[in-house]
Formats: C-alpha cells, sequence, structure tokens
C-alpha cells in the first residue's frame, strides 16, 4: 500500500502545478519509496487521484519508467521528480537553448544555468542532468528534481519563470545574466544554509 503521506503530497503539488499552469502533455511526477517511486500513471495532472497513482519497483524494465527508474537509481540526492511542459520552458527545449541564470531565485533554486539534452534518451537526459537538479528534454518539457516534492515543484516554478524572462528579454536584446561566481555563491548559501532544515522538516511531513 501506498503511504498516504505520499499520495497527498503529490496531489497537492500536482493541483499547484495545474494553478501555476504548469502543465501540458506527458507530465509526471513521482517520489522515491522505500521499494522504487510512485508515479501518475501517464494521466494529466488535473486527474490526479489516488487510483491513478502507482508504485513502481527499483529495476523495474518497463520502457514508460525507464528514465525515473535510472535517475532514481543514479541520483540517491533525488527524492522527487516533476517533468512539465509550461509554454516557455517547452519553447526553450525545442530550441535546444540553455537558459543561464537570469533571475536570483534561480541562481538559488536552479543553479547557474539550466541545459536541455541533446535528445530524449535517457542516456542524453541523464548527461544533461550531471552535477544539475534540472534540465529541458529536447523536444519536451522541464525535468525538476529534489530532496522533496516541494523543492521539485519550486525548481518547476522558478525555472518557468526563468524561460519566460530569458525568451522575452532576448527579443528586445538580450538579457542581464547574472555573473558565474556570483551565481555559484548563491547556489551555495541556497543548499548549505538556508533550505537545509526547511528540506528536512518538509520531508517528514511528505511521508515514506
Amino acid at each position: 500500500m501506498i503511504d498516504a503521506k505520499t499520495t497527498a503530497a503529490i496531489r497537492d503539488y500536482a493541483a499547484r502545478a495545474v494553478e501555476e499552469k504548469l502543465y501540458g502533455s506527458g507530465d509526471v511526477i513521482a517520489m522515491r519509496t522505500k521499494n522504487g517511486f510512485v508515479v501518475n500513471d501517464g494521466c494529466a495532472l488535473s486527474e490526479i487521484d489516488d487510483s491513478r497513482l502507482i508504485e513502481v519497483a527499483a529495476g523495474d524494465t518497463r520502457p514508460e519508467y525507464a528514465l525515473l527508474t535510472a535517475l532514481f537509481a543514479a541520483r540517491e540526492d533525488i527524492n522527487a521528480v516533476m517533468i512539465t511542459h509550461p509554454a516557455y520552458v517547452c519553447a526553450a527545449a525545442r530550441a535546444k537553448v540553455t537558459i543561464p541564470a537570469v533571475v536570483d531565485d534561480m541562481a538559488q533554486i536552479v543553479g547557474v544555468n539550466c541545459k536541455t539534452s541533446r535528445s530524449d534518451s535517457v542516456s542524453d537526459v541523464l548527461a544533461a542532468m550531471k552535477g544539475r537538479n534540472s534540465c529541458l528534454i529536447a523536444g519536451g518539457g522541464a525535468l525538476t528534481t529534489g530532496r522533496t516534492l516541494d523543492e521539485a515543484y519550486t525548481c518547476a516554478l522558478v525555472l518557468d519563470k526563468a524561460a519566460h524572462v530569458y525568451i522575452c528579454g532576448s527579443a528586445i536584446g538580450g538579457c542581464r545574466i547574472i555573473n558565474t561566481l556570483e551565481a555559484k555563491l548563491m547556489r551555495f548559501v541556497y543548499k548549505k544554509k538556508y533550505s537545509k532544515t526547511n528540506q528536512k522538516n518538509i520531508s517528514e511531513r511528505e511521508g515514506d
């Protein structure tokens, strides 16, 4: 049986994503469990209820779960994953651009930049995720992760904002990009100071 806190958290953040228009075709929301991970069964985020959530065992070989299985296996620091398809993120993914840190909260929560994978293959997506908590999937949307579902959702929200700023700014002459050293410092302070205790408390609320 899937932990009730886990299903409640997934329903909650799916509803938040819909409210913030972070949705499209093929959205995914997943949380690590002791035996594998819980994920929506392919339904839209707006249709998620307990009956549309399934637990997939670690090492599952079904192709539709290959990316999640590989990601959870490769990254012990990741406990939650969202794949969302807001308009500006999808535009950036189709153009295969790298979004730089154009807003402070992106530098803190996403990092120095967000790459687009070379293709939508598992190996290329994992390569784009190396040393990062998010990437754009070529031809698709944004893959964001976190220690908690709250962090993965916040990352998706911030990345959508950054994509919007970057695309609109580029249309009128360019954006002011945060200095790489400053962006790294912002990210370091966020991870080591501001978010550590907060994420631990949230993890306990989200269960399993």
